[in-house]
């Protein structure tokens, strides 16, 4: 697969996938096996990341970064896909992480910027896979887990996230059988036990908290604030007031309460 293949296969957008030809013609660093390997290996994600923003020197807008990251996608993520028999419509799903959020950058600042290197090992090293509505990290630690991670554009109708689960099972049973057993958790501020209060019983964020019993739940985390307000960071008057969520968590937050993040894992009875 060609660099410009695998761009037009995740629907880069077209300004992003110039640039990057652009960098991708005139490059002239060589990245080497050993800040690679520590890229797909999570206990150094955050070293080889660091690494080769040293390596690439300044880049503003992620563009170089991006290619690098997508370059390995294509030299090892893909050929890796293939070898396992993974569908292809899960790896460009999955891979379409950078595509979402290029394009939520664009919807919130009018320019296109990457700034999500630091999380894009996940999807390069075979650890997280998107499957329908949600996507799924394997995390190997020494408790394992399964980190359910809620994109932004997923449909979180009751029957589209139970569809979501009910593939991911039958993919980690093909994929992953030693991973049969181990319980789905998930980290979000929509988790949050006040959102009952914010939305109600109806909404579908609800719901989906529903299929989890909370295990935690940290009041001192801020970064709900860039879901909720994309592009805002600091709660005052001029919150924006667009979505039902973000009028009544706008009046929650002035009137002095607190939010944050909350985990829980899926129940046996969930679905």
């Amino acid at each position: 697969m060609e660099n410009t293949e695998l761009f037009r296969l995740l629907e880069i957008p077209e300004e992003v996938e110039k640039q990057l030809i652009d960098y991708g013609n005139t490059r002239d660093v060589q990245i080497s096996d050993a800040v690679t390997d520590k890229i797909m290996k999570r206990s150094e994600w955050d070293e080889g990341i660091k690494e080769l923003q040293a390596l690439l020197g300044d880049d503003p807008d992620g563009m170089k970064i991006l290619w690098e990251l997508l370059n390995i996608v294509r030299e090892y993520s893909y050929e890796e896909y293939v070898r396992r028999n993974i569908p292809d419509d899960i790896f460009v799903v999955t891979m379409k992480f950078c595509t979402r959020f290029l394009q939520e950058h664009y919807q919130t600042f009018q320019t296109y910027k990457f700034i999500w290197a630091w999380w894009f090992p996940r999807q390069i090293s075979l650890s997280e896979y998107r499957i329908g509505a949600l996507e799924y990290e394997f995390v190997e630690a020494e408790d394992r887990e399964i980190a359910v991670h809620i994109p932004s554009d997923a449909d979180l109708r009751k029957e589209s996230v139970a569809q979501s689960i009910k593939d991911f099972n039958e993919f980690r049973k093909r994929y992953y059988p030693q991973w049969e057993t181990v319980k789905l958790t998930c980290e979000t501020w929509m988790l949050m036990p006040e959102l009952k209060e914010l939305l109600g019983e109806e909404s579908n964020i609800i719901a989906f908290q529903n299929l989890f019993e909370i295990d935690s739940v940290d009041y001192d985390a801020t970064w709900y604030m860039g879901w909720i307000f994309p592009g805002v960071e600091k709660a005052d008057e001029l919150l924006p007031e667009k979505t039902t969520l973000q009028r009544n968590m706008k009046r929650y937050l002035l009137g002095g309460k607190k939010f944050g993040i909350a985990k829980g894992h899926l129940t046996d009875t969930a679905l």
